[in-house]
Formats: structure tokens, C-alpha cells, sequence
């Protein structure tokens, strides 16, 4: 490996382990100062809502006047402090409009690193899955940092405590520092600034493509359920009785690591369609998992297992795959503003949609007392609905979505 491709690698490893390091202890910390879950569901969400506003406007300038890796130098500094200051916070009207102002300067990154990565790299199908692997083993070393490591040095678990919070703020401000050294990503399109291009509407033509239409609507829909994912299984875990699940968590990065390293394998041999396909029908295979998992004996306890570690997988085969495809679909003078778009569509718009709905449902519809535990969820409901809505999904994807296995950039005539 170049000395490029590892500080890329190593780029993708912070940016992945700042998220993990918050996102996924998140649920046990609001717990702790009484949020209520519908509370819960928009502090996730908030990522949903910073994905819809700035990612794509902030890739569409970048496109045409900034270096991206000064852009992620910023946002990272920026956020770092929004981050901070977030985590002194203990109650809802203080907290959440701080984590939105952090998710608004994190959510742009994802499009950028991509950019960056694929703009210095020869071969995105082969050496793009390489260096992305590494912000699955970042988002693992996130899950022991905050998960099993303070109880192997005797603190015991800091998933409630603010700590995560604050090893997120610290990792934003040293890839704020660290993207200095990136190799430098300059603007590639050329044009004045207008409305059009503050919008990101220059990306917009990707949606006259029937098969890059069909392949965003179906992105849109896959992540309303897999929001249930992000903001229900470390709760869900915990309650019926799993220890470390902030730690535990982290084996479906394990998979990850796998199935990514086989990921160009994959494309080349099934073609990117049945690539995706794989990742659509690992996903709801995984809640299946999780509606018969439980911690009563060896048997129903290891499905859990099974469940985290199909979440990688599927994650592999369908977003990593989604980057690539989107990247392969775009004409390079709005490559950015296409990374951009397809992060609106999926942990925009599609995760807004599916945090809000995973709240109001276990809110209102997958909540009861009993005599015996008291107030608890009926968490089988909550994963049967989300399979249910994974096949359905799946079902659209194959009918109307007909791609060449040689996939042709589509013409920009602006």
C-alpha cells in the first residue's frame, strides 16, 4: 500500500470511529436523564436532518471552489466544538439543538472522504473497498474504546456517562488536523455560483436515469427501516439482558472487515444489481434473527450474534456497493454533489422518515406494562415490521431496476 492509499485508509478510519463512538451509545446515555423514546428517536434523527440540508449543498460548492480536504478540515474543527459543548448537556431543549448542530457539520464529511478517496485512487472498484475497510475497523475501535475497554481498566461501562461524547469531539478535532495532509482534491467543475448550485441541483440530472431513480427511491425506503437498527438494538440488547451490548455491537464491523476486503470480488463476479440485492435480503434476514434471538439459552442467544454480524454484511453489499455504483454513474464534474445527493436520499431522508417512525411506533404501538417488569417494548413487533418492510423493498429493486453490468456515466449537457 502507497503511502496515499494509507492516509486515506487512515482518513476513513477516523471518520468512521468519530461516528460509532456517539452514535451507538447514544440510546443508554439519553436513557440515563430520562428522554422519552420519541425524544430519543429525533436526537437520532438529527443526523437524518442534517443529511437532507447540507451534504449536497456543501458538495456542490466544493465541487467548484474549494479543495475538499480543506472543507473536512473545517467541518471537523467546527463540529468538534459543537460536539464539546453537547455533551454537558442533560436535558432535551439543550442537548438536541447542539447534536444538530454537530450532525450539520459531520453529515458533509461522508461525501467528501468519498470524494477524496475516489479522486486519488486508480482503481475505485479495486482499491476503494481497501481503504473504506479501514472505517469499519475505526467504527470497531469506537465500539471497544466506549464498550469493553473502560471495564477492562476498571471504570465499568461508560455508555451512559458522557464520555463517548467527549472521545467524539477529540477525534473530530484530530481529523480536523489530520486532513491537512491529505493529498490535495482540488475543485473539478467550473462555473459561477447561483442558486442552482447551492442547491446541489446540479446532481439532480443522475435522477432522469430510470435505473439510478429506481436505485435512489429503493436506497430512500431501505433506510427507514434500517434506522430501527441504529436507534433500537443497543436498547433492545441491554433490556433482555446482554451485557457490554455497546461492545458487542461492534462484530457486525467485524463482518464488515470480511465481506469488504470481498466486495470487488463480488461486483466483479455477480455484477453490482445482485450485489445490492445480497445486501437487501441479508438485512431482513438479520431482524429475523432478532425477533427469535434471546438470551434464555445457547442456541437463541447465538441468533442474536448472528443477527449483529449479518448487519455488516448487508452493510457491505448495499452501501459500500451504492458508493461505488454512484460513483461510476456520475460525470466527474459533480461527483461530489452525486455523493451528496445519494446521502440525502438514505441517511437524509430516508433515515428522517425512519427514526421518527421507529419513535412514534415504540411510543405508541410496541409499548405495555406488564405486572412482572413493568413498562417494555414489544421489540419482535418492531423487527417483524421492519422485515416485512426489507422484502417489500426488495421486491421493487428487482422488478424495476436494470442496470448493465457495465455501468455508463450519464451525460451532463449543462
Amino acid at each position: 500500500m502507497n503511502k496515499i492509499n494509507i492516509k486515506l485508509s487512515s482518513m476513513m478510519f477516523i471518520e468512521w470511529f468519530i461516528w460509532g463512538a456517539w452514535f451507538v451509545p447514544l440510546w443508554q446515555f439519553l436513557s440515563f436523564h430520562n428522554f422519552s423514546a420519541s425524544q430519543i428517536g429525533l436526537c437520532y434523527a438529527s443526523t437524518a436532518i442534517a443529511a437532507i440540508f447540507s451534504p449536497i449543498i456543501v458538495g456542490s460548492i466544493t465541487d467548484r471552489y474549494f479543495a475538499a480536504q480543506k472543507v473536512l478540515s473545517v467541518l471537523c474543527l467546527v463540529g468538534a466544538l459543537f460536539m464539546y459543548i453537547a455533551a454537558q448537556q442533560t436535558t432535551f431543549t439543550l442537548f438536541f439543538p447542539l447534536l444538530l448542530l454537530y450532525t450539520l457539520t459531520y453529515m458533509p464529511t461522508i461525501a467528501l472522504t468519498n470524494t477524496i478517496a475516489f479522486s486519488n485512487v486508480s482503481d475505485v472498484e479495486r482499491y476503494f473497498p481497501r481503504i473504506r475497510v479501514l472505517g469499519t475497523i475505526g467504527w470497531i475501535a469506537s465500539g471497544i474504546a466506549c464498550g469493553f475497554l473502560p471495564g477492562w481498566l476498571g471504570f465499568g461501562d461508560i455508555s451512559a456517562s458522557n464520555i463517548p461524547l467527549i472521545i467524539t469531539a477529540l477525534s473530530s478535532a484530530l481529523l480536523g488536523i489530520f486532513a491537512l495532509c491529505l493529498p490535495n482534491t482540488p475543485p473539478k467543475s467550473t462555473g459561477k455560483i447561483s442558486l442552482k448550485v447551492i442547491l446541489g441541483l446540479d446532481a439532480i440530472i443522475l435522477l432522469k436515469d430510470k435505473n439510478f431513480r429506481t436505485f435512489a427511491f429503493c436506497s430512500f425506503l431501505f433506510c427507514i427501516p434500517l434506522a430501527f437498527y441504529y436507534t433500537f438494538s443497543n436498547g433492545y440488547l441491554s433490556e433482555i439482558g446482554m451485557k457490554n451490548a455497546t461492545g458487542w455491537l461492534s462484530l457486525g464491523q467485524v463482518s464488515e472487515i470480511l465481506f469488504m476486503l470481498c466486495l470487488p470480488l463480488f461486483m466483479k463476479r455477480y455484477g453490482i444489481k445482485n450485489v445490492l440485492l445480497l445486501g437487501l435480503t441479508t438485512a431482513a434476514i438479520r431482524y429475523g434473527f432478532f425477533i427469535y434471538g434471546g438470551v434464555d439459552n445457547y442456541f437463541i442467544y447465538s441468533l442474536l450474534f448472528i443477527g449483529i454480524l449479518l448487519h455488516g454484511v448487508s452493510y457491505d453489499f448495499y452501501f459500500v456497493t451504492a458508493y461505488v455504483y454512484v460513483d461510476k454513474k456520475a460525470p466527474p464534474e459533480i461527483r461530489t454533489a452525486a455523493q451528496g445527493l445519494i446521502t440525502l436520499c438514505c441517511q437524509g431522508f430516508g433515515s428522517l422518515v425512519g427514526y421518527n417512525l421507529g419513535g412514534t411506533m415504540m411510543e405508541y404501538f410496541f409499548k405495555y406494562d406488564t405486572p412482572q417488569k413493568g413498562l417494555t417494548f414489544n421489540w419482535g413487533g418492531m423487527w417483524g415490521f421492519g422485515a416485512i418492510m426489507i422484502v417489500i423493498i426488495t421486491l421493487i429493486f428487482l422488478l424495476f431496476f436494470r442496470e448493465k453490468r457495465d455501468i455508463e456515466p450519464i451525460k451532463n449537457n449543462n
